[in-house]
């Protein structure tokens, strides 16, 4: 499996949730119906818990089975296609900003989360920063070959059972962690 983490930023005229309504409610489905889309993910900033975070509205991630099917979309990217999609993405997005990485990592696949964390692991030793923390479950370390700075961006559920509380004691711990919640 071939997984691509793209970092969307909003543009600063739009709130998050006009960001994310947008989102929703066109460029994802004007997406689906234009391109060969295997699996796709969009994890929206959670502001409650993401302070840090300027303007990124979304860890959007996309799942490919193969070489192949990545190449299918690359090729819908370069075509009228990919002109459509990159149009719109001027309406809600601070096209700029954005970046995009490949993943190489095994994944857990045992449930789907409607919220997550995600951050950017600079060290091999930054990959386990939450390993001990109850009320999370790693789904994957994101391993990321081509990028200067970052080696992982690691990436857990939030599982139903933890509190409040213990939400907040990592955002304090943790104040680059990124807070989303999940929709696909």
């Amino acid at each position: 499996m071939i997984k691509a983490l793209a970092f969307i930023h909003k543009k600063q005229s739009l709130s998050y949730e006009e960001f994310q309504i947008y989102y929703e409610t066109q460029h994802s489905p004007l997406a689906k119906s234009l391109l060969t889309i295997e699996s796709y993910e969009r994890n929206y900033t959670d502001v409650a818990f993401s302070s840090a975070i300027n303007a990124l509205g979304s860890i959007s991630i996309f799942k490919y089975e193969s070489e192949k099917s990545l190449e299918v979309v690359a090729e819908q990217m370069g075509s009228s296609a990919g002109d459509i999609l990159r149009k719109d993405e001027l309406n809600f997005m601070d096209v700029s900003l954005n970046f995009y990485v490949f993943t190489d990592s095994s994944e857990n696949q045992g449930s789907i989360f409607q919220r997550k964390i995600f951050y950017l692991a600079k060290e091999k030793k930054d990959l386990q920063m939450l390993a001990s923390q109850r009320g999370v479950e790693k789904i994957s370390d994101n391993l990321v070959s081509d990028h200067s700075e970052i080696i992982g961006i690691p990436e857990y559920g939030i599982t139903q059972q933890i509190k409040l509380e213990d939400l907040k004691i990592i955002e304090k711990q943790f104040p680059n962690m990124i807070f989303t919640n999940s929709f696909s």
